[in-house]
């Protein structure tokens, strides 16, 4: 096998290598199938030898096919995201499609950056969680007339298409349970009112508690969007002379947040305090007290937003489609009966 002294090696150059023609190297390093595993083999290790990488933008264009798909999330550290993505990674392959993950942080200017960031890799279609808002992405996205799909931090008044929770209804339930248990002093954790399914999280918890005349004990407390913030705002609820019974967290990463603020002050789950997380994750029925949760329908959610994206991919741009799952009550160790007392505990500096 020959090295051709190129600095900048082409197809031809990996075909020469390997010895089999520019069409069999193509369709090798473009995942095809119809070339037998020993000269594939070859084709790879002659791309390697001479540090050949494809052009995957400049292919789509001689196909005339993109064949990317844009994802745009608001925080890695969210196991319902990161899960998200690896169901939408799976169908994509599955069709054909490769996809392109860009991650926000949780910042709307670095949101708009990352989603133009995607959109100049010519991809197919978007598929956006989004930090907060819509129209900037929907502007951006019909802008270069590309497929979009938005994902959880949306409702039927987005005009895209859209799938998510209906996070009210868990909500409620959720809070339902709790009030079961005896709870009256409740306190309700969430990032931010100004996402729409954090305040339909608040809503359902607020109902529920309305419908068992608990109005007075209704208590939302907006702690912020990192684990840090959320930890602070806890501990305050937490260091109260007249302190909750039980938690409500609104999400996985106010769990994390909460669940360091109850440790630091020293308080056992559910001895002392019940908590309840809205979104589940691998390591809430690990760790003991197994953590009671609200676990969304990941893999459905991820296969309901593939779907609308083919739909969009096909040709089929009518009426916007706006899809919402039911989420399941998980009650695991760390919700029971209220405690007879609960004195205000000691903040552990």
């Amino acid at each position: 096998m020959s090295i051709p002294d190129k600095s900048l090696p082409t197809l031809r150059d990996v075909a020469d290598s390997a010895e089999v023609s520019v069409g069999t190297a193509s369709k090798v390093l473009s995942g095809a199938s119809g070339v037998s595993a020993e000269r594939a083999q070859r084709v790879w290790d002659a791309a390697r030898l001479i540090g050949y990488r494809r052009n995957g933008i400049a292919a789509d264009l001689r196909r005339g096919r993109p064949s990317s798909i844009g994802f745009v999330l608001p925080d890695l550290t969210n196991q319902f995201f990161v899960d998200i993505a690896r169901a939408l990674e799976n169908h994509a392959l599955q069709h054909g499609y490769q996809l392109i993950l860009a991650h926000a942080d949780e910042d709307p200017e670095r949101e708009m950056e990352r989603i133009r960031f995607v959109l100049s890799r010519q991809v197919a279609g978007m598929i956006i969680i989004p930090c907060s808002g819509h129209q900037h992405a929907i502007d951006e996205a019909r802008e270069c007339n590309v497929p979009l799909v938005m994902a959880d931090r949306v409702d039927e008044t987005f005009p895209a298409n859209t799938v998510t929770t209906n996070s009210r209804s868990a909500s409620a339930d959720g809070t339902a349970h709790l009030i079961a248990l005896g709870h009256k002093r409740i306190a309700f954790l969430v990032n931010t009112l100004e996402l729409v399914n954090s305040r339909e999280r608040a809503d359902g918890y607020i109902a529920a508690m309305r419908y068992a005349h608990l109005d007075d004990y209704i208590a939302v407390v907006e702690c912020g969007m990192t684990a840090t913030q959320i930890h602070a705002a806890t501990l305050e609820v937490l260091s109260t002379s007249v302190r909750p019974t039980a938690l409500f967290a609104g999400g996985n990463v106010t769990t994390l947040g909460a669940l360091r603020a109850i440790r630091d002050v020293d308080l056992r789950i559910p001895d002392d305090i019940s908590l309840l997380s809205f979104d589940d994750a691998p390591w809430m029925s690990v760790l003991r007290p197994y953590l009671t949760s609200i676990r969304q329908p990941v893999e459905a959610i991820g296969h309901a937003i593939w779907q609308l994206m083919l739909k969009l991919l096909n040709g089929e741009r009518d009426e916007f489609v706006h899809l919402s799952f039911k989420a399941e009550l998980l009650v695991r160790e760390s919700t029971a009966q209220v405690p007879a007392e609960t004195p205000a505990p000691t903040v552990v500096n």
